[in-house]
């Protein structure tokens, strides 16, 4: 039997993926989570905070496999801590990788998110990447040793990851080790339970932009380049503010009531899923202007509910998105179409979304992971 050990941050994605793992045949998946409390017993796992180290029972144990879910403090810690021999994978989150390579966050901000950021003074991407060329110009390397320095030393240890984008990852050129695996993300994105509620077929209805109040969201250049478009169409645009920084959120809904009047309308407080579902479900069209690989679990809920998606074309996940056949509209084109999708185009995306994203498609992409790792077991035996 495979033993392979999951070192992870607490989330409801991961927490299903670990529902669905146990369900298997073949395997035993031990978790170590970044948490608080009570520890729970061996057989379900540990929880650990994030300064304390592996218990000795982990350390020692044979493993064939280490997966480390996000590679951010104090997960890349613990995997240093353990002996090497295991195959380790690095299922991605995209705060990771963004956070060790500023330079991955090069042109995501538009201008008119930029200025704003510059106004309210909010650059922590930019100025994380200056710190970092500063320190690694003044101090010798043998006093580096920061959360980074360890994802970085991490990072070496990886001999395969799962993410969306395969061998089209972004990070692989950044990477201290190139990784002889790839696999598709094994994270489920369609969700538990699935909304019953369709998207509006208004023709006037409210159009929502984003899903939080994160910079690289880039809501201000949409509202800017589309004022008069949505002036004279009348239509409301909604802006989902309960996420993300409280201070760019009262600094953009500021702005956007500027250029829009009582035509926005910002949603600051948090409500329940059943609620969020009704308000999203209200608006026939969503537009994500990000160009940074965000928002994967809103995206694939509009897909479900039939909202007609719009993203920039310069967006990676644009350019999945189409290449696995999802009907997305180019949020950056020189004209919308912000009508309602219509019901043969709804039922493609959905149907679609639970083929690509359902709990079929995370087994048989585990199965792939399985299949090398078996061969890995095989090589070192032999």
């Amino acid at each position: 039997m495979l033993r392979i050990l999951h070192l992870a941050h607490d989330h409801v994605s991961v927490r299903r993926l670990g529902k669905q793992l146990q369900q298997r045949q073949g395997e035993d998946h031990q978790w170590v989570f970044v948490g608080s409390g009570e520890k729970p017993s061996a057989r379900e796992g540990w929880t650990l905070g994030p300064k304390e180290n592996l218990p000795d029972e982990v350390i020692n144990a044979q493993w064939d496999a280490i997966v480390v879910h996000r590679m951010r403090h104090p997960t890349p810690g613990w995997l240093l801590s353990m002996p090497k021999g295991p195959v380790v994978v690095w299922a991605t989150w995209g705060d990771d990788y963004y956070r060790v390579f500023p330079a991955l966050s090069k042109g995501i901000y538009l201008p008119a998110t930029r200025l704003l950021m510059g106004l309210i003074g909010k650059f922590s991407v930019s100025l994380l990447g200056v710190l970092q060329r500063m320190r690694n110009a003044v101090f010798p390397r043998k006093w580096r040793v920061t959360p980074r320095d360890l994802e970085l030393a991490a990072m070496g240890r990886v001999d395969g990851i799962a993410n969306m984008f395969k061998s089209g990852f972004i990070a692989i050129p950044y990477l201290p080790k190139k990784p002889e695996y790839l696999y598709s993300s094994w994270y489920n994105a369609v969700p538990e339970h699935i909304p019953e509620v369709e998207a509006s077929r208004d023709m006037n209805g409210p159009i929502l932009c984003g899903s939080s109040a994160t910079t690289s969201g880039n809501q201000l250049d949409f509202l800017w380049s589309r004022r008069r478009l949505i002036r004279s169409s009348g239509r409301q645009v909604r802006l989902v503010l309960a996420y993300g920084s409280g201070r760019y959120a009262k600094a953009l809904s500021l702005v956007g009531r500027a250029l829009l009047g009582e035509q926005l309308e910002g949603q600051r407080r948090r409500v329940s899923l059943d609620e969020y579902y009704q308000y999203l479900s209200e608006c026939p069209v969503v537009v994500h202007n990000q160009i940074r690989i965000q928002n994967t679990g809103n995206l694939v809920l509009s897909f479900l509910m039939g909202q007609r998606v719009l993203m920039r074309r310069d967006s990676h996940l644009f350019k999945l998105y189409v290449s696995m056949g999802f009907v997305v509209g180019d949020a950056s084109a020189k004209t919308l179409d912000l009508s309602p999708l219509g019901d043969e185009d709804r039922r493609h995306n959905r149907e679609l979304v639970l083929r690509s994203f359902g709990d079929d498609a995370v087994n048989e992409r585990f199965d792939a992971f399985v299949s090398d790792l078996l061969e890995a077991v095989d090589r070192k035996g032999s």
